[in-house]
């Protein structure tokens, strides 16, 4: 049996040496933390410039419209306007415009300025072309160089509240417009025309559209008193003139002609305690049953009852309508004919709501119409009591005696009525805008300014000119082409310095829209 041997640590064999890392691994190692210490710092420094970074400077605009300046953008794009691809702005502009607004140690007051307001008067100027621009003190715009000017109160601040008349008073410009100014290639691109406001002499008179009506009070039914029938017609057709009792039809009642045979047997009786005898009560029976007079006369002469009774006609006129019809049953609520008297007929004017002053009871006006061999005057004698919603016009009647019939019903033509010459203040009915709240025009201040002023307006002159009572003086020139277009750029440049907001305001508080 062998013998384990233990074997000492000492006469272990010794390990062997550990090999040595190959060359470079520490400077690759530095390098590596470098590069990360590097990049931490740059995008810390990216961070820091992005935050400290002026917000006005990364949105200034670098684009615009050329046919709208105040339209720019920071992006190329499309004019919301006109649809015109946008265009870069000059450097001079874009460096204007990103500019600060002038303050009191930038932009020194010119020599004949007034002085500058002090601190706590709150006053405020302003570049009429470029209202973005604002200063604390007067100086020039430096965009285009232009005075500024002081900027009026909003609303808000108006003393009365802003609850007074919402309509601004004329020669004042209207809620929502501003004056503009455009260059001469402007002008011509768009086809502004001016007009001066000239002093018209005028006779005043007011012409409109009439027509004539048959009178009311010149109409008449024919009925019967009592049921029948139709036995013969003497009228057979509409149109045709009739007289006053003339015989229209002849109708068989079985309660006439009862009547007619109690008159033929009592007419000898005795009178009775009141005086009458019991003929004369059934005279009067037979009167009230439609009878004329001369039948009953003729009845008593003849002796014996009248199968068919005569109608006759209650006036004279001519006749409008026709229902009889031969052999027919007739009842007292059966309309037999119409009759119309015309020897007088109305003629009704549509007057238009602006010369409701003008035509007055008893005003004199003379009816014309195509065919007339000479006009027809009359006196107004009516003026009726509501407006057409529809056409925003009210009747004014005129009686017209007609013994001729040269007037007839459903003839149209047109009353004028005179009035005291005048000089009045005339411009082109086309430099008038009228949004339903507000009427005014845009006058030409200098060349290529316009500003809008509120006018009162008068009466039409002809079918191109219109009077102003007030707001515009005359020899004055207003914009008479491309009138819509001036408009659009004066409450543009309200809404983008907040004043465009007025406009719907006053809208709102009074219910129009």
């Amino acid at each position: 049996m062998s013998e384990t041997q233990e074997t000492k640590p000492e006469d272990r064999a010794p390990d062997s040496e550990a090999e040595p890392p190959p060359r470079g691994v520490h400077t690759m190692a530095i390098v590596r933390w470098v590069l990360i210490a590097l990049m931490a710092v740059a995008a810390g420094f990216t961070w820091w410039s992005y935050a400290h970074a002026d917000g006005q400077a990364l949105n200034t605009p670098r684009y615009h419209c050329p046919m709208h300046p105040e339209i720019t953008s920071p992006d190329p794009g499309e004019c919301p306007i006109c649809h015109m691809t946008l265009e870069p702005i000059p450097k001079d502009r874009q460096a204007a415009a990103a500019a600060p607004a002038p303050t009191a140690s930038q932009t020194p007051p010119p020599p004949n300025a007034a002085p500058a307001p002090t601190a706590g008067q709150g006053s405020v100027y302003t570049c009429p072309m470029h209202p973005e621009i604002t200063s604390p003190v007067p100086g020039r715009c430096p965009i285009c160089k232009m005075k500024l000017e002081p900027k009026k109160p909003e609303p808000k601040d108006d003393p009365h509240g802003g609850h007074g008349d919402p309509r601004a008073a004329p020669g004042s410009p209207p809620p929502g417009t501003v004056p503009i100014e455009l260059t001469l290639d402007r002008l011509q691109s768009i086809g502004v025309r001016t007009s001066p406001a000239v002093e018209t002499p005028t006779s005043g008179s007011v012409r409109v559209a009439a027509s004539v009506e048959a009178p009311e009070s010149g109409v008449a039914e024919v009925h019967v008193r009592a049921p029948g029938f139709v036995e013969h017609i003497a009228v057979r057709e509409t149109g045709v003139r009739v007289r006053r009792g003339q015989n229209l039809l002849s109708v068989y009642s079985p309660e006439v002609y009862q009547a007619q045979s109690e008159l033929l047997a009592v007419k000898d009786w005795p009178a009775l305690g009141e005086g009458k005898s019991s003929g004369d009560r059934t005279k009067k029976k037979l009167e009230l049953l439609g009878m004329s007079r001369g039948a009953i006369d003729q009845l008593l002469k003849k002796g014996e009852p009248m199968r068919a009774v005569g109608v006759g006609s209650p006036i004279s006129g001519y006749v409008t309508k026709k229902n009889a019809v031969l052999g027919s049953y007739v009842s007292p609520e059966t309309v037999l004919y119409e009759i119309v008297d015309l020897s007088k007929v109305y003629v009704v004017a549509s007057v238009f709501q602006r010369d409701f002053g003008v035509i007055k009871l008893g005003e004199e006006g003379s009816f014309s119409a195509p065919g007339m061999a000479a006009p027809a005057v009359a006196k107004v004698d009516l003026i009726y009591p509501k407006v057409e919603s529809e056409a925003r016009t009210t009747r004014v009647r005129l009686q017209v005696k007609n013994p001729d019939m040269a007037l007839r019903p459903g003839q149209y033509g047109w009353v004028e009525f005179k009035q005291a010459s005048r000089t009045v203040v005339a411009v082109p009915r086309d430099a008038l805008i009228d949004t339903g709240l507000h009427r005014y025009v845009f006058v030409e201040e200098s060349a290529g300014r316009f500003s809008p002023r509120s006018v009162e307006v008068g009466a039409e002159l002809g079918t191109d000119r219109i009077e102003l009572i007030s707001g515009v003086r005359p020899n004055e020139r207003v914009v008479s082409g491309a009138t819509f277009l001036i408009d659009s750029e004066s409450r543009l440049k309200a809404s983008l310095s907040g004043k465009g907001a007025t406009v719907a305001e006053d809208h709102s508080k009074h219910g129009t829209q």
